[in-house]
């Protein structure tokens, strides 16, 4: 059997704080102390993000008292510091919300910038990486790439261009670090 020691105990963990939620989480960490595989777990993909796959786990669940006719409605994600440590592998509770109110979007990098975010509370302050890596191209043009979406946002010699296309990236603002 595979144990795992789900917390979900940490500050900055962030869920609705409701009773039924609560012993929600308290019944799967119980159900994950016993064996996690046996508890609807995944290993949540994190394409784009190397340094976080296998690393964050998630797991479908329902409320105490809740009765969903077709599928569980509540969706929970942990970090796994070592998702090869023995037994019992230690969870850490990041994220958790009705599925219903899931993100739109480009999911994989919600969930970065949300563990960036709890990570940053572990951690400390970490320094940041800059959001756009530029270098010049082989013709003298300045070549600007996300470092977030790995997108290239623009092939220009025009500084004045360059930092209007920077400006109006979809990325602006939502820098993350790449946790060891």
């Amino acid at each position: 059997m595979a144990t795992c020691n789900l917390d979900i105990d940490h500050p900055n963990f962030r869920y609705p704080q409701t009773p039924s939620l609560l012993e929600g989480l308290k019944t799967l960490r119980n159900l994950l102390a016993q064996d996690y595989k046996l508890s609807g777990w995944v290993n949540h993909p994190m394409p784009r993000f190397p340094k976080f796959q296998n690393k964050v786990w998630k797991w479908d669940f329902r409320p105490i008292g809740e009765r969903a006719s077709t599928r569980k409605g509540w969706r929970l994600y942990a970090w796994v510091p070592d998702p090869k440590a023995p037994e019992p592998i230690l969870a850490i509770a990041f994220l958790c919300y009705d599925k219903d109110e899931t993100p739109k979007g480009d999911h994989p990098s919600y969930l970065a910038a949300e563990l960036k975010r709890f990570l940053s509370s572990i951690r400390g302050p970490e320094v940041e990486e800059p959001l756009f890596r530029e270098h010049i191209n082989e013709v003298g043009q300045t070549v600007c790439v996300c470092n977030l979406c790995w997108a290239l946002v623009i092939i220009s010699d025009d500084t004045e261009v360059i930092e209007k296309a920077k400006t109006a990236h979809p990325c602006r603002g939502t820098q993350l670090l790449f946790p060891d």
